[in-house]
Protein backbone atom coordinates (compact mmCIF):
# COMPACT_ATOMS: atom_id res chain seq x y z
CA UNK A 1 0.00 0.00 0.00
CA UNK A 2 1.54 3.55 -1.28
CA UNK A 3 1.52 5.55 1.84
CA UNK A 4 0.29 9.59 2.08
CA UNK A 5 3.26 11.83 3.24
CA UNK A 6 2.46 13.29 6.38
CA UNK A 7 3.80 17.11 4.97
CA UNK A 8 1.60 17.06 2.11
CA UNK A 9 -1.06 16.35 4.13
CA UNK A 10 -0.52 18.75 6.89
CA UNK A 11 0.37 21.68 4.23
CA UNK A 12 -2.63 21.12 2.32
CA UNK A 13 -5.32 20.75 5.15
CA UNK A 14 -3.58 23.83 6.63
CA UNK A 15 -4.55 25.69 3.15
CA UNK A 16 -8.58 24.44 3.59
CA UNK A 17 -8.57 25.37 6.99
CA UNK A 18 -7.49 29.11 6.16
CA UNK A 19 -9.75 29.12 2.96
CA UNK A 20 -12.57 27.31 5.20
CA UNK A 21 -12.66 30.30 8.02
CA UNK A 22 -12.83 32.41 5.06
CA UNK A 23 -15.95 31.00 3.59
CA UNK A 24 -17.20 30.58 6.85
CA UNK A 25 -16.78 34.23 7.90
CA UNK A 26 -18.26 35.10 4.97
CA UNK A 27 -21.29 32.90 5.28
CA UNK A 28 -21.53 35.08 8.90
CA UNK A 29 -21.95 38.38 7.05
CA UNK A 30 -23.93 37.44 3.78
CA UNK A 31 -26.00 34.06 4.93
CA UNK A 32 -26.80 31.97 1.73
CA UNK A 33 -29.75 29.84 1.22
CA UNK A 34 -29.23 26.46 3.96
CA UNK A 35 -29.61 24.48 0.68
CA UNK A 36 -26.12 25.58 -0.31
CA UNK A 37 -24.21 25.56 2.44
CA UNK A 38 -23.15 21.68 1.74
CA UNK A 39 -21.98 22.76 -2.25
CA UNK A 40 -20.40 26.09 -1.09
CA UNK A 41 -17.75 23.64 1.45
CA UNK A 42 -17.24 21.37 -1.27
CA UNK A 43 -16.47 23.53 -3.59
CA UNK A 44 -14.28 25.59 -1.25
CA UNK A 45 -11.70 22.62 -0.42
CA UNK A 46 -12.27 21.31 -3.73
CA UNK A 47 -10.57 24.28 -5.14
CA UNK A 48 -7.47 23.98 -2.78
CA UNK A 49 -6.98 20.44 -3.78
CA UNK A 50 -9.96 18.42 -1.60
CA UNK A 51 -10.93 15.93 -3.94
CA UNK A 52 -10.12 12.05 -4.80
CA UNK A 53 -6.52 10.99 -5.92
CA UNK A 54 -6.39 7.80 -4.94
CA UNK A 55 -8.67 4.79 -3.59
CA UNK A 56 -6.97 2.07 -1.54
CA UNK A 57 -8.79 -0.88 -1.23
CA UNK A 58 -7.43 -3.73 1.31
CA UNK A 59 -9.16 -6.95 1.89
CA UNK A 60 -10.36 -7.94 -1.92
CA UNK A 61 -9.48 -11.18 -2.98
CA UNK A 62 -12.36 -11.94 -5.14
CA UNK A 63 -14.50 -8.77 -5.83
CA UNK A 64 -13.38 -7.23 -8.89
CA UNK A 65 -11.47 -3.52 -8.66
CA UNK A 66 -14.23 -2.42 -11.41
CA UNK A 67 -17.17 -3.28 -8.99
CA UNK A 68 -15.73 -1.55 -6.31
CA UNK A 69 -15.24 1.72 -7.87
CA UNK A 70 -18.65 1.36 -9.65
CA UNK A 71 -19.87 1.16 -6.71
CA UNK A 72 -18.04 3.91 -4.92
CA UNK A 73 -19.58 6.22 -7.17
CA UNK A 74 -16.48 8.29 -7.13
CA UNK A 75 -14.01 9.24 -9.90
CA UNK A 76 -10.42 10.80 -9.83
CA UNK A 77 -10.96 15.06 -9.15
CA UNK A 78 -15.15 14.29 -7.49
CA UNK A 79 -14.60 16.96 -4.22
CA UNK A 80 -14.21 14.32 -1.40
CA UNK A 81 -16.81 15.72 0.85
CA UNK A 82 -19.30 15.60 -1.64
CA UNK A 83 -19.14 11.82 -1.75
CA UNK A 84 -21.98 10.21 0.36
CA UNK A 85 -19.77 7.29 2.40
CA UNK A 86 -22.75 5.47 3.72
CA UNK A 87 -24.25 5.14 0.79
CA UNK A 88 -20.99 3.98 -0.80
CA UNK A 89 -20.47 1.93 1.89
CA UNK A 90 -24.33 0.31 1.57
CA UNK A 91 -23.48 -0.24 -2.38
CA UNK A 92 -20.09 -1.88 -1.97
CA UNK A 93 -21.44 -4.15 0.46
CA UNK A 94 -24.33 -4.79 -1.65
CA UNK A 95 -21.72 -6.90 -4.02
CA UNK A 96 -21.48 -10.61 -4.04
CA UNK A 97 -18.73 -12.14 -2.24
CA UNK A 98 -18.95 -8.34 0.43
CA UNK A 99 -19.77 -9.19 3.69
CA UNK A 100 -18.57 -5.37 4.98
CA UNK A 101 -17.06 -2.31 4.06
CA UNK A 102 -15.30 0.51 5.93
CA UNK A 103 -14.91 3.81 3.77
CA UNK A 104 -12.39 6.04 5.46
CA UNK A 105 -11.83 9.26 4.21
CA UNK A 106 -8.03 10.24 4.03
CA UNK A 107 -7.95 14.16 3.95
CA UNK A 108 -6.62 15.57 0.92
CA UNK A 109 -7.38 13.58 -1.49
CA UNK A 110 -7.50 9.43 -0.57
CA UNK A 111 -10.50 6.85 0.40
CA UNK A 112 -9.14 3.91 2.02
CA UNK A 113 -12.17 1.14 1.22
CA UNK A 114 -11.51 -1.96 3.56
CA UNK A 115 -13.69 -4.94 2.75
CA UNK A 116 -14.07 -8.61 4.21
CA UNK A 117 -15.26 -11.24 2.21
CA UNK A 118 -17.13 -14.17 2.28
CA UNK A 119 -15.45 -17.65 1.95
CA UNK A 120 -17.19 -20.85 -0.68
CA UNK A 121 -17.27 -23.29 2.14
CA UNK A 122 -20.09 -25.64 -0.20
CA UNK A 123 -21.96 -25.70 -2.88
CA UNK A 124 -25.56 -25.69 -2.91
CA UNK A 125 -27.41 -27.25 -5.33
CA UNK A 126 -30.87 -26.28 -5.14
CA UNK A 127 -33.48 -25.36 -8.09
CA UNK A 128 -31.57 -27.20 -10.98
CA UNK A 129 -28.75 -24.62 -10.45
CA UNK A 130 -25.73 -24.23 -7.76
CA UNK A 131 -25.30 -21.43 -5.42
CA UNK A 132 -21.94 -21.05 -3.48
CA UNK A 133 -22.50 -20.65 0.25
CA UNK A 134 -21.05 -18.86 3.59
CA UNK A 135 -20.23 -21.53 6.46
CA UNK A 136 -22.72 -19.60 7.68
CA UNK A 137 -24.72 -20.53 5.32
CA UNK A 138 -25.51 -17.26 3.22
CA UNK A 139 -25.75 -17.75 -0.21
CA UNK A 140 -22.70 -15.85 -1.96
CA UNK A 141 -23.31 -16.55 -5.55
CA UNK A 142 -24.88 -18.34 -8.81
CA UNK A 143 -22.51 -20.43 -10.49
CA UNK A 144 -22.90 -22.70 -13.37
CA UNK A 145 -20.95 -25.92 -12.44
CA UNK A 146 -19.87 -27.48 -9.25
CA UNK A 147 -16.02 -26.76 -8.38
CA UNK A 148 -14.09 -29.83 -7.20
CA UNK A 149 -12.86 -28.96 -4.28
CA UNK A 150 -16.09 -27.47 -2.64
CA UNK A 151 -18.61 -30.65 -1.20
CA UNK A 152 -21.83 -29.93 -2.84
CA UNK A 153 -24.88 -30.23 -0.43
CA UNK A 154 -28.71 -30.86 -1.32
CA UNK A 155 -31.40 -30.01 0.95
CA UNK A 156 -34.04 -26.96 1.62
CA UNK A 157 -32.62 -26.24 5.05
CA UNK A 158 -28.99 -27.60 3.70
CA UNK A 159 -26.92 -24.48 4.16
CA UNK A 160 -28.00 -23.45 7.46
CA UNK A 161 -26.63 -27.01 9.32
CA UNK A 162 -23.37 -27.15 6.79
CA UNK A 163 -21.16 -25.77 9.14
CA UNK A 164 -22.15 -28.05 12.22
CA UNK A 165 -21.86 -31.23 9.92
CA UNK A 166 -18.22 -30.51 8.95
CA UNK A 167 -17.18 -29.31 11.93
CA UNK A 168 -18.26 -33.14 13.46
CA UNK A 169 -16.84 -34.85 9.94
CA UNK A 170 -13.55 -32.84 10.14
CA UNK A 171 -12.30 -34.56 13.47
CA UNK A 172 -11.66 -37.18 11.33
CA UNK A 173 -9.71 -35.41 8.52
CA UNK A 174 -8.54 -38.57 6.03
CA UNK A 175 -12.09 -39.59 6.32
CA UNK A 176 -13.58 -36.08 5.46
CA UNK A 177 -11.35 -35.85 2.58
CA UNK A 178 -13.03 -38.13 0.89
CA UNK A 179 -16.65 -36.39 1.60
CA UNK A 180 -18.01 -34.87 -1.97
CA UNK A 181 -22.04 -34.84 -1.18
CA UNK A 182 -23.84 -34.12 1.70
CA UNK A 183 -27.59 -34.21 1.31
CA UNK A 184 -30.07 -33.41 3.94
CA UNK A 185 -33.55 -35.49 4.48
CA UNK A 186 -36.60 -34.40 6.16
CA UNK A 187 -34.78 -31.57 7.77
CA UNK A 188 -33.47 -33.77 10.21
CA UNK A 189 -30.68 -35.80 8.99
CA UNK A 190 -27.58 -36.40 6.39
CA UNK A 191 -26.87 -38.88 3.90
CA UNK A 192 -23.23 -38.38 2.93
CA UNK A 193 -21.27 -40.05 -0.49
CA UNK A 194 -17.69 -40.39 -0.31
CA UNK A 195 -14.80 -40.43 -3.20
CA UNK A 196 -17.76 -40.30 -6.16
CA UNK A 197 -20.84 -38.09 -6.04
CA UNK A 198 -22.37 -40.21 -9.00
CA UNK A 199 -20.98 -43.59 -7.56
CA UNK A 200 -19.03 -43.34 -4.55
CA UNK A 201 -20.03 -45.07 -0.91
CA UNK A 202 -23.23 -43.54 0.75
CA UNK A 203 -23.37 -43.31 4.44
CA UNK A 204 -26.54 -42.87 6.29
CA UNK A 205 -25.97 -40.69 9.50
CA UNK A 206 -28.18 -40.62 12.71
CA UNK A 207 -30.73 -37.21 13.37
CA UNK A 208 -28.56 -37.47 16.45
CA UNK A 209 -24.97 -38.43 18.11
CA UNK A 210 -23.64 -37.61 14.43
CA UNK A 211 -20.20 -37.06 16.03
CA UNK A 212 -19.75 -40.93 17.59
CA UNK A 213 -21.56 -42.28 14.33
CA UNK A 214 -18.99 -40.93 12.05
CA UNK A 215 -15.81 -41.36 15.27
CA UNK A 216 -17.09 -45.11 14.88
CA UNK A 217 -16.45 -45.65 11.06
CA UNK A 218 -13.76 -43.94 10.99
CA UNK A 219 -12.58 -46.52 13.87
CA UNK A 220 -13.36 -49.27 11.93
CA UNK A 221 -12.29 -48.06 8.69
CA UNK A 222 -8.96 -47.91 10.19
CA UNK A 223 -8.57 -50.95 11.60
CA UNK A 224 -10.63 -53.17 9.13
CA UNK A 225 -10.35 -51.13 5.76
CA UNK A 226 -14.09 -51.24 5.82
CA UNK A 227 -14.20 -48.74 3.17
CA UNK A 228 -11.99 -50.52 0.68
CA UNK A 229 -14.63 -53.17 0.20
CA UNK A 230 -17.09 -52.91 -2.40
CA UNK A 231 -20.07 -51.38 -0.40
CA UNK A 232 -22.70 -49.04 -2.16
CA UNK A 233 -23.80 -47.97 1.32
CA UNK A 234 -23.11 -47.72 5.31
CA UNK A 235 -26.22 -47.73 7.32
CA UNK A 236 -25.47 -45.70 10.71
CA UNK A 237 -28.94 -44.69 11.82
CA UNK A 238 -29.60 -47.05 14.61
CA UNK A 239 -27.11 -46.22 17.75
CA UNK A 240 -24.56 -49.54 18.07
CA UNK A 241 -25.73 -50.78 14.84
CA UNK A 242 -23.79 -50.73 10.95
CA UNK A 243 -25.37 -52.17 7.72
CA UNK A 244 -23.75 -52.21 4.51
CA UNK A 245 -25.33 -52.52 1.06
CA UNK A 246 -22.68 -54.58 -1.66
CA UNK A 247 -22.65 -52.58 -5.07
CA UNK A 248 -24.87 -54.29 -7.43
CA UNK A 249 -22.83 -57.16 -9.26
CA UNK A 250 -20.41 -57.99 -6.23
CA UNK A 251 -20.56 -61.22 -4.91
CA UNK A 252 -21.87 -61.29 -0.93
CA UNK A 253 -18.99 -60.77 2.23
CA UNK A 254 -18.18 -64.03 3.23
CA UNK A 255 -20.38 -65.47 6.16
CA UNK A 256 -16.92 -65.84 8.23
CA UNK A 257 -14.83 -62.77 8.25
CA UNK A 258 -11.21 -62.75 8.53
CA UNK A 259 -11.53 -62.09 12.24
CA UNK A 260 -13.91 -64.73 12.83
CA UNK A 261 -16.30 -62.78 13.27
CA UNK A 262 -19.92 -64.06 11.79
CA UNK A 263 -22.00 -61.84 9.53
CA UNK A 264 -25.65 -61.82 9.77
CA UNK A 265 -27.60 -61.30 6.18
CA UNK A 266 -30.33 -59.78 5.51
CA UNK A 267 -32.38 -61.77 2.76
CA UNK A 268 -35.06 -58.93 2.77
CA UNK A 269 -32.64 -55.99 2.07
CA UNK A 270 -29.35 -57.73 0.32
CA UNK A 271 -27.64 -56.42 3.10
CA UNK A 272 -25.19 -57.38 5.65
CA UNK A 273 -26.11 -56.35 8.80
CA UNK A 274 -22.64 -56.36 10.65
CA UNK A 275 -24.57 -56.58 14.13
CA UNK A 276 -23.63 -57.02 17.86
CA UNK A 277 -21.46 -59.99 17.23
CA UNK A 278 -19.98 -58.05 14.27
CA UNK A 279 -15.80 -57.14 14.91
CA UNK A 280 -15.06 -53.63 16.08
CA UNK A 281 -18.65 -53.40 17.48
CA UNK A 282 -17.54 -52.60 21.20
CA UNK A 283 -15.08 -49.89 19.79
CA UNK A 284 -18.16 -48.67 17.64
CA UNK A 285 -20.33 -48.59 19.92
CA UNK A 286 -18.26 -46.48 21.53
CA UNK A 287 -17.26 -44.14 19.36
CA UNK A 288 -13.92 -44.44 19.49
Amino acid sequence: MRRIKIRYLTLTGGAALIVGGLWAFQFVVTPADWTDVPNQAAESLSAVGMNVKEVLVTGRTKTLAADILDALGAVRGTPILEIDVPAAKARITALPWVRSAEIVRHLPGSLHINIDEYDAYALWQHNGGYTLIDGDGTSIVNVDSAPANLIVVVGEDAPGHTQALFEALKQHPELFARVKAAVRFGNRRWNITLDDVEHGVMIKLPEHGVADAWSGLASLDAKHQLLSRALAEIDLRIEGRLTVQLKEGYAPLPQQSQYNSPLKRDVRTGAQDLGNQNVGQEEFSKGV
